[in-house]
């Protein structure tokens, strides 16, 4: 009953909804995207998903990026899965073709899928919690490229501060989806092998800016109250807890600015341009963030438009 209540909510998902075009104003972009990014600012480009590459001065690292974009019976009925390396070679297009780090939240396949890919391509090294470091080293790559990181852990990779914090993902159905058993498979194949692990939270400083990002969490389990005044807070808001917990998260945060992430179907080739999900509802977000009077510029980014965060 679980399986079927799962598939027929992720086909609700799939049924036809607009894409950015209802909210023009909110859109950010640079007007030229082909220059460097400057060394005292940070340029930010969505790849989709929950996924970022963020530059300045040269450097970049990339955050959950996914490319593959599993259908969405394939993920639903829980069949065998794997990395497309020709929409990895595509998204990677529109991203730098060397990368310090990826950051990888948690261990979901529409955000780990493709980092051992991505990892070959790009020379970057992997920065995420352990049950995700063990998944992709079960996909042949070296433990010495992957660095497992907990609560607490700072690392510095070129101009980049990385602070790594607890985060807690979002119930479906009362539940996280896709939790770890007492032990891991050998080589992930089924989506559910790629399980949740350990969420994450990171805020990363350079150019003297600040960014927060997650994706998504639970009502009252709030960032670490020493994160604040930020300057770009991205927040998952892919289903109703991460919805519910937004105002007190903004509040807490204090942003310049905040992205709602998760919110376009994952389960659509990105090539179709950006859709939002069903079982998203950026219009409550809008209500929210106006009726809270909340901190921050409520904006949307589309997909490989990058803005500066100056």
């Amino acid at each position: 009953m679980k399986l079927l209540a799962w598939v027929l909510f992720l086909l609700t998902a799939e049924l036809g909804h607009a894409g950015l075009e209802k909210y023009s104003s909110l859109i950010v972009a640079d007007k030229t995207g082909n220059r460097p990014a400057s060394a005292s600012a940070i340029r930010v480009t969505y790849l989709g998903v929950n996924g970022f590459q963020f530059e300045t001065g040269g450097h970049a690292i990339l955050v959950d990026p996914y490319f593959t974009r599993v259908g969405l019976w394939v993920g639903a009925l829980n069949e065998a899965i794997e990395s497309s390396p020709d929409r990895v070679r595509e998204g990677l297009q529109h991203a730098r073709s060397r990368v310090d780090a990826l950051l990888v939240t948690h261990a979901h396949f529409d955000h780990l899928l493709d980092a051992p890919e991505i990892m070959r391509r790009t020379g970057a090294q992997l920065l995420a919690g352990p049950t995700a470091v063990r998944l992709v080293e079960s996909m042949g790559i070296p433990p010495n490229e992957c660095v497992p990181v907990e609560s607490g852990s700072v690392r510095r990779i070129a101009p980049w501060t990385i602070r790594v914090f607890v985060a807690q993902h979002d119930r479906l159905f009362g539940k996280v989806p896709f939790q770890c058993g007492p032990e891991l498979v050998p080589r992930p194949a089924k989506a559910s092998d790629w399980c949740v692990g350990e969420p994450l939270a990171f805020v990363i400083e350079a150019a003297g800016k600040r960014i927060y990002i997650d994706s998504g969490g639970v009502p009252g389990a709030l960032p670490d109250r020493r994160i604040k005044n930020i300057d770009f807070a991205i927040l998952g808001v892919a289903l109703p807890d991460s919805r519910d917990r937004f105002a007190e998260t903004v509040r807490q945060l204090r942003p310049r600015f905040i992205f709602p992430s998760h919110q376009d179907n994952m389960f659509a080739p990105i090539d179709r341009g950006f859709v939002f999900g069903k079982m998203t509802d950026f219009p409550a977000i809008l209500r929210e963030q106006k009726k809270e009077n909340l901190p921050g510029r409520l904006i949307l980014l589309d997909y490989f438009r990058p803005w500066t965060l100056r």
